[in-house]
């Protein structure tokens, strides 16, 4: 017995694995213009956004109001520690020593202009060091402040979980 070519299956199968062929081009092709098109939407969009806010940059601070409600004084503090396994200590510890800082560019000063009182506030006052502009900009403040304990800053926390989106919208 002699074994035939079966040549329509053949041709059928051939006929199958071009037009599959065809079709993975032309998706991949579709989907790499897709891929172009979205991604250079994204950047003008973000080219388009970034010129508007630099030629108006009063529309950072537009919508952002600082409330403090009266006589509810709440301090926290920001924790920094050097790790005593950490692979560069002496580098740690010189990031420490900037952070409290009060030279003029120092961090205490990055504290003020970032909207926190820092722990040396009223030590670069009596020296002169303090960035009198950035510290003008804080909220006034009065009474003694209470801070937290862990279980209160806990509660806090999870009740503006829970409540946020309420709030704001």
């Amino acid at each position: 017995m002699t074994a035939l070519l079966n040549v329509p299956a053949i041709l059928v199968v051939a006929a199958v694995t071009t037009l599959l062929v065809i079709g993975v081009k032309e998706s991949a092709n579709v989907n790499s213009t897709t891929t172009i098109l979205k991604v250079a939407a994204l950047l003008a969009f973000i080219v388009a956004g970034t010129g508007f806010l630099l030629n108006h940059p009063d529309v950072f601070r537009a919508n952002w109001k600082e409330f403090i409600p009266p006589n509810a004084v709440l301090g926290g503090y920001y924790a920094q520690a050097i790790n005593k396994n950490a692979p560069h200590p002496a580098a740690a510890r010189l990031w420490e020593e900037f952070l409290y800082s009060q030279g003029a560019t120092g961090g205490q000063n990055l504290w003020i202009e970032g909207g926190a009182r820092p722990v040396e506030q009223a030590a670069m006052t009596s020296n002169g060091s303090i960035n009198t502009s950035a510290a003008s900009k804080l909220p006034a403040v009065s009474g003694t402040p209470t801070f937290l304990s862990p279980s209160q800053a806990t509660d806090a926390a999870n009740y503006l979980a829970a409540n946020w989106a309420k709030a704001v919208g």
